[in-house]
């Protein structure tokens, strides 16, 4: 008997092409790589990443996308690609990194690549990347370039550099694809991390060893809408914490470094409310730890 307090409550749905028994084989040449996106209430512009995924030019390709339990048309919009998204799932969750490491356990790809709701791949992206992981097996992980929109104008572009991560959050986290090992050996992504998860994960990964190889092309777009205040703040001090909990204590994990990275901050969430496009590009070309350059 459904009760008033059942009917608030999203139901838990699934469906994709497993649901048919219809499933994909990996091999040697052609690794099956595992694309996972997570969205919530995302009717706007979830059509975008979909299409962006189903339309790589690179087919050993499994598609997995995790709904925090929608109340708008998303679910609808799923079962439409019910034929080509490999699994789907629509249930509440405990946050970004639960619905990550949702999509990780239902994945059963040799290299995972996560693309959020909103965010979209350049058609060849996977191709590229499964490239560079056949070229060295010794490659972890493999990211590249970011391609930021402000609605349909380029606004500027984001490279990766790994090797800068125990200063600051300098990879594009859109353009990383992992090898699914990493996650065996090294661990999923922390719950008790809500707005730095990305950083804590890819640093804990550099850590225990892993190799990157950043690539100079574009892999992966994403529009600009601003920084949210409140957000920034937190992830900036989660960051922080992640360098203190993973890295020897140096002056990049001191309260003065955070302090300046606070600082730094501030002033391009300044310059960005009153837009300021002339010195928003000497920051982010001479200012930011990773140079952002003009598209």
């Amino acid at each position: 008997m459904e009760t008033e307090h059942s009917r608030k409550q999203p139901k838990k749905m699934t469906g994709g092409l497993r649901a048919y028994g219809k499933t994909k084989q990996s091999n040697a040449k052609h690794p099956l790589v595992s694309i996972i996106t997570i969205v919530l209430n995302g009717e706007a512009f979830i059509r975008q990443t979909i299409a962006s995924v189903l339309q790589q030019s690179y087919g050993a390709i499994e598609y997995i996308v995790i709904d925090g339990g929608s109340h708008d048309n998303t679910v609808s919009i799923l079962r439409e690609y019910d034929s080509k998204i490999d699994f789907w799932k629509s249930e509440p969750d405990k946050g970004i990194s639960d619905a990550f490491n949702k999509g990780i356990h239902a994945a059963q790809g040799d290299v995972i690549g996560l693309i959020n709701a909103g965010d979209w791949y350049e058609t060849d992206t996977v191709q590229r990347v499964v490239d560079t992981f056949l070229a060295d097996r010794a490659v972890g992980v493999v990211c590249g370039a970011l391609q930021f929109w402000k609605g349909v104008q380029r606004e500027y572009l984001c490279h990766s550099v790994p090797q800068l991560l125990g200063r600051e959050m300098t990879v594009t986290h859109p353009t990383c694809f992992v090898r699914a090992e990493l996650y065996h050996s090294f661990g999923l992504f922390s719950p008790d991390y809500k707005f730095a998860m990305d950083y804590e994960l890819l640093l804990r990964f550099k850590q225990q060893g892993a190799k990157f190889l950043s690539r100079e092309s574009v892999l992966a777009n994403m529009q600009h809408d601003g920084i949210s205040e409140e957000n920034w703040k937190k992830a900036l001090q989660e960051t922080h914490r992640a360098r203190t909990e993973l890295l020897e204590k140096s002056c990049y994990t001191s309260w003065g470094y955070y302090c300046f990275l606070l600082l730094k901050r501030q002033l391009r969430v300044f310059l960005e409310k009153l837009g300021w496009k002339g010195l928003l590009h000497f920051y982010r070309s001479r200012l930011a730890l990773v140079k952002k350059t003009k598209s």
